[in-house]
């Protein structure tokens, strides 16, 4: 049976990562206020950042594994395969806002780890919200 996501599936699955990225700023600023003496950027700014970080590279990543570019066959690998631009995705982020000459080296470990692990739970809910609230998948 044929499905994909809507328009409102999108839209549903972009404001579940845009709430979660900026609740995650929110955890980061705290972690990162102890270790630097300068101001830290607003946590509103640092989540719509990473979403649309998520966004781009997201359409990328999903644009060559429709057009067959990226091997994978199921929905497991094609979330594995994830994970090396999830790490080069939360390093970006944490370069721009929080650690520019990544000096932190164990925060930003953390950070990074945390980061890569929040983003498959928003994935998560991302997706189950897309399936279960109206208009969110269509199915043949």
């Amino acid at each position: 049976m044929p499905m994909g996501p809507s328009t409102a599936g999108f839209t549903y699955f972009v404001a579940v990562k845009a709430a979660g990225y900026c609740l995650a700023a929110n955890v980061l600023n705290r972690f990162y206020k102890d270790s630097q003496g300068r101001p830290l950027p607003n946590w509103w700014s640092v989540g719509l950042t990473r979403t649309a970080i998520g966004i781009t590279a997201g359409a990328i990543y999903g644009g060559l594994w429709l057009w067959g570019k990226v091997h994978l066959t199921s929905a497991f690998s094609y979330l594995a395969g994830l994970l090396p631009i999830r790490i080069a995705e939360w390093l970006l982020l944490i370069w721009i806002f929080y650690d520019r000459h990544f000096l932190l080296k164990k925060l930003d470990t953390k950070a990074v780890a945390g980061g890569i692990a929040w983003s498959y739970v928003l994935d998560a809910v991302g997706i189950g919200a897309a399936l279960v609230l109206p208009g969110g998948i269509w199915v043949c």
